[in-house]
């Protein structure tokens, strides 16, 4: 079969991951064609809902910052200066509308001093001037307004926001009980999504304020060495999870009995369904039950060890799911089209300011030593790789062990390719599957964050993965600290 070209990496001797052409995937290798990456297709079908509801985030908007932007000023520090954009918030139910907005004016750091209720009149949204970036906006579709009426209100309202400055894209947020149906209409008009479940307000603001946070504050401390995130397998989290008068915090968020975990992934492409109504939904379980630990959102493709089909316009229509819930971290992989990776990057970045990127690639496919040393640091370097404007916070090489001189070989690799790496990368996984690897992921704690197991998981996420126990006592039975973090 022949394959289309391609104009990224990862290096040439290395497998690649199957690329969408513009009629249908042909195969392995190599850049595409020039012109726009087939699997943009995905974020064109994004901008173009985008463009109706008012948001012109151009194909340059979304790549680059735009001409706007170049009167935006700077920081101390010479990167771009941030600027809030406006917020609406909308939905059937009034009482919620009312307590979300009320949580989110109290947020430190988000720069908003006021609510103002627009009431149920569709016109108020547009003669309202909403666009004020220190107001929460709400406003209450009643059972006498007309979905059309309210979608095209939003949309004028949007067309007059600024879009171009790094974060001042307009944040719509369809606000809604877990109780209530997930309407069509309302989805199209917004840009983020929030579920509310149960009836308690005290959760219900916890969970809101994160996912404000993440839109308009500044990131929390990035995961760095000697932290742990759990890698989640249940198919459904609904059936992990305690409820009612019995509930207790699920042992994978806190469990007393080992090391702290610092964050939880969510592998999207492990769940029973991909539908973007329950992948939604189980975010906002995890969120609830996570004990304010961050949301890690992954989706792993065959190619690089998960279970999703290895197609990239698939890929970013999943991976948006996660930006429009408002995860704190996203995984990027690198196998994809460098146009495909850059325009979502951007995109993260400008409309998700405590958002962080993980750049990872899994060269899995044959093992670490026969892999050269010019092309296992090329992948680092490749997985660090953004756009102007934007960055990765995280980088993350995963190879495949046969003995346990691979474990050394990959941690000897990210020790030496550390410094050359942007400054904007904060921290380094690098870690071998199967059981020969098992080392690497001991050697890891001294790097940055490392996916673990855990016992109460129906499963691992990959070959070889430990618990965080159980990397302490490796550590321990080689006469190191078990964690010199903690």
């Amino acid at each position: 079969m022949a394959s289309p070209t391609r104009t990224t990496s990862p290096p040439s001797s290395l497998p690649r991951s199957p690329m969408v052409s513009r009629a249908k995937v042909s195969g392995r290798g190599g850049p595409l064609p020039s012109g726009r990456c087939g699997a943009f297709g995905a974020f064109e079908r994004f901008i173009a809902t985008r463009e109706e509801a008012g948001v012109r985030l151009a194909r340059e908007g979304v790549l680059r910052v735009g001409p706007q932007a170049e009167d935006a000023g700077e920081s101390h520090d010479g990167s771009p200066e941030w600027h809030q954009g406006p917020m609406l918030i909308f939905g059937r139910d009034a009482g919620l509308l009312a307590a979300v907005a009320k949580t989110a004016l109290g947020i430190e750091g988000a720069d908003f001093t006021a609510v103002k209720e627009l009431g149920s009149e569709v016109k108020n949204v547009v003669v309202a001037g909403w666009a004020e970036p220190s107001t929460v906006h709400t406003f209450h579709v009643d059972a006498d307004c007309d979905p059309d009426d309210v979608v095209r209100a939003i949309n004028g309202a949007l067309a007059t926001a600024p879009v171009c400055h790094p974060g001042t894209l307009a944040s719509v947020i369809y606000v809604r009980a877990s109780s209530e149906p997930r309407e069509d209409w309302a989805v199209a008009a917004s840009t983020h999504e929030f579920e509310a479940i149960g009836t308690d307000l005290v959760p219900i603001a916890a969970d809101f304020e994160r996912l404000i946070r993440n839109l308009r504050c500044p990131p929390t401390s990035c995961l760095g060495p000697g932290t742990y995130f759990v890698s989640l397998t249940f198919p459904d989290l609904s059936d992990a999870v305690s409820s009612g008068e019995e509930w207790t915090p699920p042992e994978w968020a806190v469990d007393k009995k080992g090391p702290l975990h610092s964050a939880l992934e969510v592998r999207a492409d492990l769940l029973k369904s991909r539908g973007e109504d329950f992948v939604l939904a189980q975010l906002a379980i995890v969120r609830r039950h996570s004990q304010g630990l961050p949301i890690i959102y992954t989706v792993r493709s065959i190619n690089q060890g998960g279970a999703f089909p290895d197609d990239e316009a698939e890929i970013w229509r999943l991976m948006l799911v996660g930006l429009r819930f408002g995860v704190e971290y996203v995984d990027v992989e690198a196998c994809w089209s460098r146009e495909g990776r850059e325009a979502f990057i951007a995109l993260t970045k400008s409309a998700h300011r405590g958002v962080r990127v993980i750049g990872s690639y899994h060269a899995i496919q044959r093992p670490v030593a026969d892999i050269t040393d010019a092309d296992l640091c090329a992948l680092f370097h490749e997985c660090a790789r953004a756009p102007e404007g934007g960055n990765v916070d995280i980088v993350k090489v995963v190879g495949r062990a046969e003995t346990a001189q691979c474990s050394i070989r990959i941690n000897q690799a990210a020790i030496s390719v550390r410094k050359d790496l942007p400054a904007d990368v904060r921290s380094i996984v690098a870690i071998c599957t199967t059981d020969a690897g098992r080392l690497s992921r001991a050697l890891n704690v001294m790097l940055g964050p490392t996916p673990v197991a855990h016992p109460a998981l129906p499963g691992k996420a990959a070959p070889g993965q430990l618990s965080a126990v159980e990397i302490e006592q490796i550590r321990q039975m080689l006469g190191l600290q078990p964690n010199p973090f903690a």
